[in-house]
């Protein structure tokens, strides 16, 4: 009988994380506080036990200066770890998610960008958590049962998150927000990113008729 050597995964969705040091990220997490409750103060919705997103707009504010440099610098190592040769990028939404104890947000993803990206401001015990999908639908064709969930069957992965992390991940992998179990308010800070020039620069017609040649194997 033949015995399986080794399991070999294919084609991963990489979603790549960065931690801002608690000395910087205090300080910043503390500016954007106090700027987000005056937000929060001046919204007529401020109160809407579903969750408040402040406009998209966000990283224009001097309050949100020296992360929106973390974030592009964060978006410089994944453009190198990709090894892309288009380096021309700008920030195309950025807000602010508030969510109350008893908040989540439902699955979603962030169409006609390349890069989106989530950094945290407060993170209550409880509300710690955000979802990814697997963007694979055809393993949802047929579901055996199993005896235990791992990487290798589940059609999600939750990750734990804290104060001052930033993630980012390709912007059509689809995402949730569990609900906030917590007796604090989250908040966090969402980021898309697209190439500048995208329709002269990346997707140029492909007059190639031919698909290209598979390998023997």
């Amino acid at each position: 009988m033949f015995e399986a050597k080794k399991a070999v995964s294919l084609f991963p969705t990489t979603l790549w994380l960065f931690q801002i040091p608690a000395e910087v990220h205090g300080r910043i997490n503390a500016e954007l506080k106090r700027k987000l409750n005056e937000l929060i103060a001046a919204a007529s919705d401020e109160n809407h036990v579903g969750g408040w997103q402040t406009e998209h707009d966000l990283h224009t504010l001097p309050e949100m200066q020296e992360l929106t440099v973390h974030f592009l610098n964060a978006v410089d190592d994944v453009l190198d770890a990709i090894t892309t040769t288009n380096r021309n990028v700008k920030i195309t939404g950025c807000w602010a998610n508030i969510g109350p104890p008893g908040s989540g947000h439902d699955s979603h993803l962030h169409p006609n960008n390349f890069l989106s990206a989530v950094y945290y401001v407060s993170v209550p015990m409880g509300g710690h958590q955000i979802t990814f999908w697997d963007p694979r639908h055809q393993t949802r064709i047929m579901a055996p049962p199993v005896n235990e969930t791992n990487v290798t069957n589940s059609d999600y992965a939750n990750m734990q998150v804290q104060e001052g992390m930033l993630i980012l991940f390709p912007a059509w992998l689809v995402h949730s927000v569990p609900e906030n179990a917590g007796n604090d308010t989250r908040i966090s800070i969402s980021f898309n990113i697209n190439f500048t020039d995208f329709s002269d620069d990346i997707s140029a017609p492909n007059w190639q008729p031919d698909l290209p040649t598979h390998p023997e194997g």
